[in-house]
């Protein structure tokens, strides 16, 4: 992917060389302006939302919701121990917000606390995981209306809906993936 971008680079680099010379500084400077920008607001998003997921672990909001996750989690996860059970609703919750930068961490350690020492391949709980995190239901997209908000967007919260209905859609078909393919798995004695 790197070469992809390193081509595209040195092609309009070219292009612009022999198009408008002049243009080639003033391009990269507000490239490079724009590219620092969108890193300070994202930076400022991933951590105000670390430190919402910091408060509601500390607060004991994390274990509430963890308790009214739990049917979910052990439908899509099967039996775990309340650790990762913590772990798996941090997760979930973050990822509903749309703070999946701040999931991130959670699903780290709930990876970490499933695996067994000898274990060299994925568990259904891990790929499950796995597709939870890739498919995000998101209920408020936060992390996408704060891009759009920091870019100037006329109605930055005009995504919810749609966002909530891709989200949605992808995160059943992704469970019942999970649960048709590792059923096979199972069958099959792999």
């Amino acid at each position: 992917m790197t070469a992809i971008f390193f081509v595209m680079m040195i092609a309009s680099c070219v292009w612009l060389l022999f198009q408008n010379p002049d243009a080639i500084l003033a391009t990269s400077l507000n490239a490079v302006h724009e590219s620092l920008s969108l890193a300070v607001t994202l930076a400022g998003i991933y951590i105000f939302w670390m430190a919402i997921v910091e408060i509601a672990t500390r607060s004991g909001l994390i274990d509430k919701i963890a308790k009214l996750l739990k049917k979910p989690i052990k439908f899509l996860f099967g039996e775990q121990s309340e650790e990762t059970n913590s772990h798996l609703a941090t997760n979930i919750a973050a990822n509903m917000i749309g703070a999946s930068g701040a999931a991130t961490p959670a699903a780290i350690n709930a990876i970490a606390s499933m695996a067994k020492p000898e274990q060299i391949k994925a568990s259904q709980p891990m790929i499950m995981l796995f597709i939870l995190a890739a498919t995000s239901l998101q209920i408020i997209p936060t992390t996408i209306i704060g891009i759009l908000q920091a870019n100037g967007s006329a109605n930055p919260a005009a995504i919810i809906l749609p966002t909530l209905i891709v989200s949605l859609v992808s995160t059943v078909v992704g469970v019942i993936m999970v649960k048709l393919f590792c059923r096979q798995r199972k069958k099959g004695g792999a």
